[in-house]
């Protein structure tokens, strides 16, 4: 198989984007972006996300914008607990003051490299209500890079469990 290009469905436990949603808001209102992680499971074409992963991380506000990083040692560490655990990154998720949309330095220094994987940028420092729409949702394809996925690629791909 070819990275994660077989996922058709990515279940998505509601409290996972509860989690994220507060620890968004909570950078947020130090003025700051940030990145949380989903991994989980693999059943087939199905990933089941299991977990919320946030990496220990620096935030920067530097005169091109707001940027997140995190270093070597923590990546490693992350790897680690993933395979001790069976786990596979499904999705990055992160922040954005204003807009969501996926930066030059998101296209360039993803956590989340396999094909077929997904970053997911959230619009102003997630204070609004959560709304799936708001989402600007990207995957990874060979050959071409960071592509957004329609409203219904998102909605057919994202099955939220409540």
């Amino acid at each position: 198989m070819n990275g994660l290009l077989h996922i058709d469905t990515v279940k998505l436990p509601f409290q996972c984007i509860e989690f994220v949603y507060k620890y968004l808001r909570e950078a947020g209102e130090a003025g700051a972006e940030c990145v949380a992680l989903w991994a989980g499971v693999i059943n087939n074409s199905v990933f089941e996300i299991k977990n919320t992963i946030i990496p220990a991380q620096t935030a920067y506000n530097i005169e091109m914008g707001l940027l997140y990083s995190v270093d070597g040692d923590e990546l490693h560490r992350i790897n680690m607990w993933l395979y001790q655990n069976g786990m596979t990154l499904v999705a990055q998720i992160h922040s954005h003051p204003r807009e969501a949309y996926h930066s030059e330095t998101d296209d360039r220094y993803p956590i989340m490299a396999v094909v077929g994987g997904l970053s997911i940028v959230i619009p102003d420092f997630a204070f609004r209500p959560f709304s799936i729409k708001d989402w600007a949702v990207y995957r990874l394809l060979p050959q071409r890079g960071w592509i957004k996925l329609s409203e219904q690629e998102v909605f057919t791909l994202i099955q939220i469990q409540h």
